[in-house]
């Protein structure tokens, strides 16, 4: 489960840090084709595509970490059964 969540994090982090630095591409990544010109995108629309990838980065770091803390903490002991 642990390999499952460090495999799924490279593209998450990527994308979402690619969103930070350019978030007017990552906008349109896959959706091009559908504009003959591409749109402008308003101040608030810029804003909030970065406080989306923060919130990404911040929540899947969380889910990572509770991944992470799940795997390596021991099962509690079983308890004996008396006949």
């Amino acid at each position: 489960m642990l390999f499952f969540f460090i495999v799924l994090s490279i593209p998450v982090y990527i994308f979402s840090i690619w969103g930070l630095y350019e978030p007017e591409e990552s906008h349109f990544f896959l959706s091009r084709w559908r504009y003959k010109e591409i749109p402008e995108l308003s101040d608030i629309q810029i804003k909030l595509i970065r406080i989306g990838n923060v919130i990404v980065i911040i929540v899947w770091t969380i889910i990572l970490i509770a991944g992470v803390i799940d795997a390596f903490t021991p099962d509690p002991p079983l308890l004996p059964v008396d006949a």
